[in-house]
């Protein structure tokens, strides 16, 4: 039978992000009845200044992950195909100048994530593919449009179905736990360069 359940999952990702430094602003969890898959979705912050200031978060990244009716009935000893089990991460960093081009942004928070993969795998040579960038602008319309917020979203998967003929309780907190690890180490690399020195501060990309 397999070992990974859904509350099992739901568990040791709250404890790891505890243990990785991490606290929730959210956790939202709902059936959709018509396919009855479960999703669960987690919005996580490292420490931060409180209160944090209007229309300024620090980088955060919101969890999601879809339990499926196939998820269910395998995890139940049900001969079926499962599919894949995956953890979607999305992180979000409010960049405080406007003025700077995708190009700078995306190059500096590439950057951020390199730095956060040498503390975590020192020993380990950094992958060909890093964490898919979106930049997002917002705009005022006057007398012409003129900047009102620069975001940047990146998102990457864990794919977690390896684990599902694991027999060892310990062996789907160990991986969380790593994750989260990676997770946490990212959101300070992350306001290293976009933030350092909390609210108050921007370091320019052109030296992150």
């Amino acid at each position: 039978m397999a070992l990974i359940s859904y509350e099992e999952l739901a568990t040791g990702l709250e404890e790891a992000w505890l243990i990785a430094g991490l606290h929730e602003h959210a956790v939202i969890e709902s059936i959709q009845p018509e396919t009855l898959d479960r999703t669960y979705r987690a919005e996580l912050f490292p420490e931060h200044p409180e209160p944090i200031g209007e229309g300024w978060s620090p980088p955060w990244v919101e969890l999601n992950l879809v339990w499926t009716a196939a998820h269910q009935l395998y995890s139940e000893g049900r001969d079926i195909a499962p599919g894949p089990l995956e953890l979607a991460w999305t992180y979000t960093v409010d960049i405080r100048s406007v003025d700077r081009s995708d190009a700078e942004l995306i190059r500096a928070f590439n950057g951020a994530v390199r730095a956060a993969l040498r503390r975590v795998a020192p020993d380990f040579p950094p992958p060909a593919d890093y964490i898919a960038v979106e930049i997002r602008r917002g705009y005022r319309i006057d007398e012409k449009p003129s900047p009102v917020y620069v975001q940047i979203i990146g998102t990457n998967v864990t794919d977690l179905s390896d684990l599902w003929g694991q027999r060892s309780s310990e062996a789907l907190r160990d991986v969380l736990r790593s994750e989260l690890l990676i997770v946490a180490t990212l959101l300070h690399s992350l306001g290293e360069t976009f933030t350092p020195g909390g609210i108050g501060g921007y370091r320019s990309v052109d030296t992150a």
